[in-house]
């Protein structure tokens, strides 16, 4: 076992970080706080002033993860992208560009944060779905909806309070999932 503050490795393990790589070779490594002595529990300096603390390890961001700051990345999925937008806050309305075609699935999908619910609805299809938001967090969907009239004009509507952030993309699947 360890003492406080120190890291253990046994066996091949391999240790990354950002430039650093360190590989064990053989025996066993002890890696010690940068701080001699510094057991992680101390909060006080040397004359009873507050101990300086390394910064926070930066957090890795991952460029596929949902975000509402960009538009879901549909077209990966054989999608094309009709319309698209990000960083939207509270209601609004989108065109569905060429209108909507019978027979067709539409591929809605939506990036929400937020403590709240959204409804969605696709004109003139008459389609609505309401979708569950959380704070702090990005919750994804994507929904395919089989459409069976046309329209010359398509609009997708989203009702959603002030705090609600959102980003969307919408297109046809040329591909959809097989219906039950």
């Amino acid at each position: 076992m360890s003492a406080p503050g120190r890291l253990v490795l046994r066996g091949p393990e391999l240790l990354s970080g950002k430039g650093v790589t360190l590989r064990r070779a053989g025996g066993v490594l002890l890696l010690a706080l940068a701080v001699a002595g510094c057991d992680g529990h101390d909060t006080k300096g040397a004359a009873g002033t507050p101990a300086a603390s390394a910064p926070a390890p930066a957090t890795r961001h991952d460029p596929h993860a949902p975000s509402v700051d960009r538009a879901p990345r549909i077209s990966s999925d054989g999608i094309k992208v009709l319309n698209s937008a990000a960083a939207i806050s509270g209601s609004a309305a989108y065109s569905i560009p060429g209108g909507i075609k019978a027979g067709r699935t539409l591929a809605v999908a939506i990036n929400c944060r937020g403590a709240g619910r959204m409804s969605v609805k696709v004109s003139p299809a008459d389609v609505s779905f309401p979708l569950a938001c959380e704070k702090g967090k990005v919750i994804p969907t994507l929904n395919e909806i089989p459409m069976s009239e046309s329209g010359e004009v398509g609009t997708l509507q989203v009702t959603a309070g002030r705090h609600l952030s959102w980003s969307f993309a919408v297109g046809w699947d040329p591909s959809p999932p097989a219906r039950r």
